[in-house]
């Protein structure tokens, strides 16, 4: 049986992810993201992505997506694709051919799998702890996170429920909030942003690889970034 902490954590800003947030504003197109600077056929496939992901469980195949827009022709789809890859709306591989993810969701294995509490979604995986945070807001549903210290991987489990944290483990969990970013997302913050038992772990590691750009979240902290990059994502 886990021994979780039962609390109710909301989500709290901080100096920290005020600095982190701008940050990303001034770095990352999240008016793209958000689709506020798309165009509607743009945003009709963003919103359709992050619809389907956590129905299907996986993220939609290239050609899959394809055929539920068979107005749009081969060229009109593959340039679309192409936009959102260029936005980081979605990460594709190197051979443009699959996509590996559209965050929050992760088309590959990561270290934090949700599942959710609501019968017509399946367990999906995310592409970092504070995405992780920010699906409860964005899908409109209670989750389960499953994830490991960075350091040590003990266990970590959070339960999130009406977008509260209402159950936490380890007591003393922090999130790593890295902040180099350079040309998407995908290979340059969601490998680093991760879940560490306590400061004490994260200082651990610090020492062992060297010191980096970026704050060490509370968990309260990194539920808000979550909600703050992620709450708009279907709303437009």
């Amino acid at each position: 049986m886990r021994s979780e902490i039962n609390i109710k954590i909301r989500p709290k800003p901080s100096n920290k992810t005020k600095i982190i947030f701008q940050d990303a504003c001034n770095t990352e197109d999240l008016n793209a993201k958000f689709g506020v600077s798309l165009t509607n056929e743009e945003n009709d496939i963003r919103h359709y992505l992050l619809s389907q992901t956590p129905i299907l469980g996986r993220i939609p195949a290239v050609n899959e997506i394809h055929g539920n827009f068979q107005h749009l022709s081969e060229d009109t789809f593959r340039k679309i694709i192409n936009r959102l890859d260029d936005v980081d709306a979605i990460h594709l591989n190197e051979s443009k051919t699959m996509i590996e993810a559209a965050y929050p969701f992760s088309g590959l294995k990561t270290d934090h799998l949700i599942k959710f509490k609501k019968d017509t979604f399946k367990k999906i995986y995310a592409m970092c702890a504070i995405d992780a945070l920010g699906i409860p807001f964005m899908v409109n549903s209670d989750i389960e996170i499953q994830s490991k210290c960075f350091h040590c991987d003990d266990e970590v489990y959070i339960e999130v429920v009406n977008n509260e944290i209402t159950s936490v483990k380890p007591k003393e969990l922090v999130v790593w909030g890295h902040m180099e970013y350079s040309c998407c997302a995908a290979t340059s913050l969601c490998n680093n942003i991760n879940f560490f038992s306590s400061e004490q772990h994260f200082e651990e590691w610090e020492k062992r690889v060297g010191k980096k750009k970026g704050y060490i979240l509370q968990i309260q902290e990194a539920f808000h970034l979550g909600k703050l990059f992620f709450e708009n994502r279907l709303k437009i």
